[in-house]
């Protein structure tokens, strides 16, 4: 008779790295139903590249990295025997990326290459000089800087590492200083999946997770929720635990586990790391109150899901639940795979919606507005998990904006002489504990610290005439009808 496993027995067990939970194959094994699942994405949400397009971005990607070291070679010097390098890492390089997916770049550096004059000054007016080049905005302030742009229509992420001697693999190279060693860690960790992304399982179960993720609206480091890496590495985590498993399989355990995971007591570990180290980066998780721990599987061990707050976790954890319940009907032929991977209806689950709307008048200082906003929106989820405000509200902020410029004859509109173009971000509200709201809650001062912050933290960024900031609560049936049909 095959014993009982409890649900906390499997998580103190998932507990260590390189675990294998079983050999076995699963019941659900059916060669045909594998084969169909990267059928079913494209079907269901036309999620990849077709070849022509696979092909474009790898020109527009070769065209990069000769523009790159041709800068680069502006500042190398007689005795240097390497310029610099661009490469690619993340979902790109695995091909598991959707076809609207950023594409993640590294440039290494040598070591008179600075980061703040030659990365953030120098090279933006080199790129904007480029007529594909449109979008440019830097993002100095995050965990990991970087200058986020669109080429020829194609968003990519370029972060920068200063290296001490460009190593083979590239991913070996030493960095000078601890922002080039973050930067750095996307492309070792990029190294350490590539053993595995060969494997077609492995591929189409990974792909199946991010397209599920993005759908529900649950996708993006930037804003607050789990991104590509993080995602990477719980998928990992499962096939490390179930190797033989189908992608059915695969799919149907990511849902289980995840959906009961012990996320305060138990981080996601797929690499063992040294002891001395790993007791270091729990403390630090205690100090910072990191709500999820997935750590990166290589040196130095940094938890991707640092951004993750109370209320974006609170989504993440209600998806996960959600999915499950799909999963095991799917299993028993109760629902189809179309049923998880339908697009959440954001719009109609919320009577209450909080809009933060970025105007300007101008098209192109508004890229760098609502940018330097959306950079700032996770701060805005911490200070909503501070005091009661968590405890008495629900604040649901959907990880992408939406363009609102002004439509003529509508009432409740700024006027469009001043600012004709607007995005906005969107928070749903449900209240959960009205008293509460009543008693004690002073929201406005929130507001007031997060429109201190777009200003305040960057002495040098100052909030010219020609732009402006709304921030204003509306009901459900005053969402236009043009935003519900971009999700």
């Amino acid at each position: 008779m095959k014993q009982f496993v409890s649900p906390q027995d499997m998580l103190n067990k998932f507990r260590n790295p390189h675990e294998i939970y079983t050999q076995q194959t699963d019941f659900y094994y059916d060669p045909q139903s594998d084969a169909n699942i990267p059928k079913i994405l494209q079907q269901s949400i036309n999620f990849f590249d077709d070849e022509i397009s696979k092909k474009t971005k790898d020109k527009l990607i070769e065209e990069l990295r000769q523009n790159i070291i041709r800068w680069l070679k502006l500042y190398q010097s007689v005795e240097q025997e390497f310029a610099g390098e661009l490469a690619v890492f993340g979902s790109y390089r695995f091909g598991a990326n959707g076809k609207d997916s950023d594409i993640d770049l590294i440039i290494l550096a040598p070591p008179q290459i600075d980061r703040e004059l030659h990365f953030f000054q120098q090279l933006p007016s080199i790129l904007n000089s480029n007529s594909k080049v449109t979008n440019l905005y830097c993002i100095q302030e995050a965990m990991v800087p970087l200058i986020r742009f669109k080429f020829a229509g194609i968003q990519f992420d370029l972060v920068f590492a200063c290296v001490k001697k460009i190593m083979k693999p590239l991913s070996q190279s030493d960095p000078v200083d601890e922002k080039s060693s973050r930067s750095l860690n996307g492309l070792k960790v990029s190294d350490y999946f590539s053993k595995y992304c060969h494997q077609k399982s492995y591929l189409s179960f990974l792909k199946f997770i991010k397209a599920w993720a993005i759908n529900r609206g649950i996708y993006g480091n930037v804003m607050g929720y789990l991104g590509g890496i993080s995602w990477q590495i719980l998928t990992h985590k499962i096939f490390q635990l179930y190797p033989n498993y189908s992608v059915q399989g695969l799919i149907e355990r990511f849902f289980f586990i995840f959906s009961q995971w012990k996320w305060n007591e138990l981080p996601v570990v797929i690499q063992k790391c040294d002891e001395i180290w790993r007791n270091s980066l729990f403390e630090q998780q205690q100090k910072q109150h990191n709500v999820m721990t997935i750590l990166t599987p290589v040196y130095p061990y940094i938890n991707s899901a640092y951004n993750v707050s109370n209320c974006t976790f609170t989504i993440i954890e209600e998806q996960l639940k959600l999915a499950n319940i799909i999963m095991q009907k799917i299993c028993l032929s109760e629902l189809q795979w179309s049923d998880l991977l339908k697009k959440i209806q954001f719009f109609d689950i919320y009577y209450t919606y909080l809009q933060i709307r970025a105007l300007s008048k101008n098209k192109d200082d508004l890229i760098q507005w609502k940018s330097h906003i959306e950079s700032k929106l996770r701060k805005l989820n911490k200070m909503l998990d501070e005091g009661d405000v968590n405890k008495a509200i629900e604040f649901h902020l959907y990880p992408k904006s939406f363009q609102t410029d002004y439509v003529q004859g509508d009432e409740n509109d700024i006027p469009g002489s001043l600012f004709n173009f607007s995005e906005s971000f969107f928070y749903g509200i449900r209240i959960k504990d009205e008293e509460l709201v009543k008693e004690k809650l002073d929201i406005e001062n929130i507001i007031r610290q997060f429109c201190d912050c777009l200003e305040g933290q960057k002495p040098y960024f100052r909030v010219p005439e020609n732009l402006n900031l709304e921030i204003k609560s509306l009901h459900k049936d005053q969402i236009p009808k043009k935003i519900k049909s971009e999700l």
